[in-house]
Formats: C-alpha cells, structure tokens, sequence
C-alpha cells in the first residue's frame, strides 16, 4: 500500500504504525536518501509482510538493466495502436489489450509494473488514472510517483501533456552526456511506418520545451 507522510510523522512512528520494521520501509523506499529528511505529503510504500520470503531475502525494486529490457520485450510484437487501449493487466507478459492495441501511456504503465487504473493515493483527482496529463502532473508535485530530474538517465520517463492536442510518454533507453538517444514507445506514428505501435527510435517527438522527464521513485 502506499501512505502520504503526515506533518508529525517520523520513521519510527510510521514503522510502529504499521508494525513494519525501519529497515523493511527504507529497503522498498530507495529514494529516501537520509532517514531522518521526509516531508509531509511525500508518497511512501509500505509493504506487506506476507510478501516477504520466508528466508528474509527482500522483493527489491526494479533495476534499470530489468525495466529497459521489460520495455525492450514488447518491440517488434506488431501490436496496434489505439488510444485508451493497453496497460491494464501489468503482470500480462505484453501491454497490449486483448484486441493486440496499446497506446503510450498504456505501454509506460505495464513498464513500470502498474494497472493505468490505479488506486494509488495522487491519481485520485485523476479518476484513478494514469495517463500523459496526470504523469506531468506528479511529476511537477512532490507526493505522487516520479521525481522530477533535469538530465535525462536511463530507465525514467519522458512526457509532455496533451494541451490542445495529444500527450506523450516514453521510457528513455539510452542516454549519453545528459542527452536523450533512444526512447522506447508506444505511438500511432511508429504505427503508421513501420506496422508497429512499439519502437525504440530516436528522441525527436519529445524534443520540445514542455517535455519533462522523471525518475520513478516507488519500487515496482
């Protein structure tokens, strides 16, 4: 489950809140650098300790090497575009919905392991939904999923908002001197093109002054 810090909390109050020990909250909260500096409003997981093995070995987040070769995976599958479609069922071993059709946000959403439906607390004022608007939303708040970066690394997500016209995301493959390379994503251009709604191309379609890029900070 995930628990927005209140004001008065600490580490201790929250592990005793929950009986979970400091260290287990630390292990699944990697972007909690220093124990004694949250904040209110920040968005942490807590895990359930049925979910813990029995030998003591904790579930870690998903390493950059594993999200970029689980966006990898759905290249070259021929799966359709269609906006609204995809990433539903993030344990489903392609993004793609039923009818083979995914759209970006769809695709960055099965990525990272999540249903673009969630019940995770900040895409509440969103319906509960994860999409290009509500992406850019978190990550220019400091209590939903993605922290704000302002170079580009591997593995976080590019997007801009629909505005007046329609929104984009993508996962960032490759990266070099600060700079953008490759993007994986999911688009009705690389549809057109190539038969293949899921690409890793150039980062041109998100060369542009609204793009934001952001590290997700929860473990998947």
């Amino acid at each position: 489950m995930y628990y927005k810090i209140k004001a008065a909390d600490s580490l201790s109050k929250i592990s005793k809140k929950f009986s979970i020990p400091v260290d287990l909250i630390l292990s699944f909260n990697k972007q909690i650098k220093n124990p004694d500096h949250i904040y209110a409003g920040q968005l942490i997981f807590i895990p359930n300790l049925d979910d813990i093995p029995d030998d003591g070995k904790l579930v870690k987040p998903m390493k950059i090497n594993k999200l970029l070769e689980r966006a990898g995976s759905a290249t070259g599958k021929k799966i359709k575009y269609k906006l609204g479609k995809g990433g539903m069922k993030p344990g489903a071993p392609l993004p793609a919905s039923d009818s083979n059709e995914c759209d970006c946000s769809g695709f960055v959403c099965w990525v990272l392991g999540l249903s673009r439906k969630s019940d995770i607390p900040f895409y509440k004022q969103h319906g509960g939904w994860i999409y290009t608007d509500s992406m850019v939303a978190d990550v220019n708040s400091q209590s939903g999923i993605f922290e704000k970066i302002t170079i580009p690394e591997e593995g976080c997500i590019v997007v801009y908002g629909a505005g007046s016209g329609i929104g984009h995301v993508g996962i960032v493959s490759e990266v070099e001197d600060g700079t953008m390379i490759k993007v994986i994503h999911c688009s009705s251009g690389n549809y057109k093109k190539h038969n293949d709604s899921i690409l890793e191309t150039g980062p041109d379609i998100f060369n542009r002054a609204d793009s934001l890029w952001g590290r997700f900070a929860l473990p998947i």
